[in-house]
């Protein structure tokens, strides 16, 4: 399927590949191009360690698969003139690269080879566990790492997300080279597979490259990629930390499951809920920054929105983390009661729409922005008609934002610091 879009002037083509897989791209004119190679298996997907799959599998498997028998697959990567990168996530596990024009079909395979071809020799395992393991305790001195992660325990007490993507140093113990190889057969799968590219690519050659490749990957039947996490239980959570000032979360949880379009409407509605309460542009920010109660480089606001989760988070370092905690409850409280969100509402569409376009300025955004669709299972063209017309984002959307989500009776509070 072929589709261009006049006002963007951008053509996306998708199309089916073998074994139930997807490809989704974006030629283009240009020198360089990027992909990213997206399996549907992420932390929140690990099955637990009476099942085989300890927290931190899925990052584990990441890290390990770029060993091969002839050595780091990244040498033959950097060989070509080509960056490669993975990245493991709560829901998939990303591999991306970006070469030029004339390197890419190269490069793409090698990205195959990348994530489909296992090496597991019980010795680098064993290396890797310690490497991991030491990593994790490094990031418990990096406050923007601490902070997050307590605000997950905070909302989702005792539940996976709640802990690291990279797992603990204990469960990282049970993980051997068997495990993983297992783990590799069953859930790195052709059918879990989505393809995503950007540049002066010939679609067609690409599709070719994709079905050969992916003819030597494990088929068959994998686990329902269905998760639903339940209701959160929002509560309050301090760590101490030595760090100048304290740094305040609170994190809202949205307890309405939603999937597609429907997902991706409400993100960028909620995205756009808090630009208008508590963005740069808002009167919070400003009356708060000019007291000194705000510190304008690190208060801001973020939406996490997944078909499994959701939720969004308001934070900030302070020196009194208390006052500024109960200004944001009081606003959200006032906001029910004025027309703020009416008001503002044109000036953050605009804003939100001219973010969006951005998206498609360079293969690395635009890439990004096709995953982040593809993933929720929309077409990269449905978001823009968010902005403009019928079916766009009106001030009600907004405002049921504010009343379903920000909920200051649901709000979780975590501190670090002090």
């Amino acid at each position: 399927m072929r589709q261009t879009h006049e006002s963007l002037r951008e053509t996306v083509e998708i199309r089916e590949l073998a074994d139930g897989a997807r490809l989704c791209v974006t030629p283009r004119t240009g020198r360089r191009c990027h992909a990213v190679l997206s399996v549907e298996y992420g932390a929140l997907h690990e099955a637990g360690t009476d099942r085989g799959e300890p927290p931190g599998i899925a990052h584990f498997l990441e890290h390990r698969l770029f060993e091969k028998p002839d050595g780091d697959i990244s040498e033959r990567f950097t060989d070509i003139g080509a960056d490669v990168d993975a990245q493991t996530g709560f829901t998939a596990t990303s591999y991306s690269v970006t070469s030029g024009a004339e390197t890419f079909p190269a490069a793409l395979e090698l990205l195959f080879e990348l994530a489909g071809r296992t090496h597991f020799p019980e010795d680098s395992v064993a290396r890797e566990r310690s490497i991991v393991g030491h990593e994790i305790q490094l990031f418990e001195d990096n406050v923007e790492w601490m902070s997050f992660q307590t605000m997950l325990q905070a909302l989702y007490p005792a539940q996976r997300i709640a802990v690291d993507i990279a797992g603990t140093p204990e469960s990282l113990q049970g993980i051997d080279s068997q495990m993983l190889t297992r783990c590799h057969q069953h859930r790195y799968q052709a059918s879990a597979v989505q393809v995503f590219a950007c540049g002066p690519i010939a679609v067609a050659q690409l599709v070719d490259t994709c079905n050969d490749a992916l003819r030597l990957w494990p088929t068959g039947d994998r686990s329902p990629s269905a998760i639903h996490l339940p209701v959160a239980s929002p509560g309050v959570l301090r760590v101490p930390m030595a760090v100048p000032r304290v740094r305040r979360m609170l994190a809202f949880p949205d307890e309405v499951r939603r999937q597609g379009i429907a997902l991706m409407r409400h993100e960028l509605a909620m995205e756009m809920t808090l630009d208008i309460l508590f963005g740069p542009r808002s009167e919070f920010f400003s009356r708060h920054y000019e007291s000194g109660l705000l510190d304008g480089e690190t208060f801001g606001g973020e939406v996490h929105m997944d078909e499994s989760y959701g939720f969004c988070v308001l934070s900030g370092d302070a020196d009194d983390p208390d006052a500024l905690q109960s200004v944001i409850l009081e606003e959200v409280v006032q906001a029910r009661r004025t027309d703020w969100i009416e008001t503002d509402f044109e000036r953050a569409r605009r804003r939100a729409y001219g973010d969006m376009v951005c998206q498609w300025e360079d293969v690395e955004s635009t890439v990004g922005f096709l995953e982040s669709a593809g993933l929720r299972g929309c077409h990269p063209f449905s978001a823009t008609e968010m902005y403009a017309g019928e079916t766009a984002i009106n001030a009600a959307d907004i405002r049921r934002c504010l009343e379903e989500c920000l909920r200051p009776e649901r709000v979780a509070i975590a501190s670090v610091g002090g």
